[in-house]
């Protein structure tokens, strides 16, 4: 009898340990499910400094010749992004590029001018979208308002204008922009912004579906020679979203709009150091004008 409880006990402990061993080696549910992507799920668990989709324009490579621009979706599962081009005329004015584990790969060389990027995700009745501007400074600039008017989605937050090449949105600016539905301007409807450095303003839109974006001066002092992005080409800045959301037959749609900015041009510590630079050069000038003097002197001795 004691021989057989040993036995029973073994064959339990033989039945466990391979139901063990089967579990350990079965994949997860959710992951070997058809229609589950790993991957997108942890690109969008990941979160920064807004909850709110956007694009990320990164740079990578020791030189120029080297560079490799990324453009990472954030808050969005999205398998391509959408790339328009200013020049319409451009036989790759409208291109897709697929998203990866990176993200998705600028084709820098090949295009230049302003490009309204673009990342969609689509879940049943509801509808998100991340856009952002890039400026690729190669070759090609011509006007983007055009480029801007095409519908790409149903909503739409629209530059009017955009900030030109080499330029971007600076603190205690007022810029404009348009909020559309399915082309047509959309009244009434609010705007919020949120930027990095931890602003939130709240818009509206006018009957033409205007607004006016008033660029928070959140910046301090102790962030000098801080943070940089990649829009920035190494010059101190923040990152700041356009969002707005709208609900139409059953449908949900949120758009929305990331871009960067810098200090106020006029900030009074940046007077202040221009003053110093000049008040500097001022004083480096005068044994220079001094010594200038005395050589002229000495010629006019010589001279008589």
């Amino acid at each position: 009898m004691k021989n057989n409880g040993i036995l029973i006990v073994l064959v339990l402990l033989a039945v466990s340990t391979a139901q063990a061993a089967e579990t350990a080696t079965r994949p997860s549910a959710t992951m070997g499910e058809p229609g589950h992507d790993h991957a997108a799920m942890m690109r969008k668990a990941k979160t920064s400094w807004t909850l709110y989709p956007t694009l990320k324009v990164r740079m990578s490579g020791d030189s120029r010749a080297t560079q490799v621009i990324t453009l990472a979706p954030q808050n969005i599962v999205a398998d391509v992004i959408e790339d328009y081009s200013n020049d319409l005329n451009d036989e790759k004015a409208h291109s897709k590029l697929p998203v990866g584990m990176g993200g998705a790969k600028f084709d820098r060389s090949a295009k230049g001018g302003f490009h309204m990027l673009a990342a969609r995700e689509e879940n049943g009745a509801n509808v998100r979208v991340a856009s952002t501007v890039y400026y690729n400074g190669e070759r090609g600039a011509k006007n983007p308002t055009a480029m801007f008017m095409q519908q790409k989605h149903e909503l739409e937050i629209i530059p009017q204008p955009q900030p030109r090449e080499h330029s971007r949105y600076r603190a205690n600016e007022d810029w404009k922009f348009m909020v559309r539905l399915n082309g047509k301007p959309l009244s009434g409807q609010k705007v919020y912004l949120e930027t990095s450095n931890g602003s939130m303003s709240e818009f509206v839109s006018d009957a033409q579906g205007m607004f006016v974006m008033h660029v928070p001066d959140d910046f301090k002092a102790e962030e000098e020679g801080g943070q940089a992005s990649a829009h920035n080409h190494g010059r101190r800045g923040a990152d700041l979203v356009l969002a707005t959301e709208y609900v139409e037959q059953g449908k949900s749609y949120l758009t929305a709009l990331n871009s960067n900015y810098g200090p106020d041009a006029f900030d009074q510590r940046n007077l202040a150091k221009g003053a110093g630079f000049v008040l500097l050069g001022m004083l480096g000038a005068v044994p220079l004008l001094r010594k200038r003097k005395t050589e002229q002197k000495g010629e006019e001795s010589d001279n008589a």
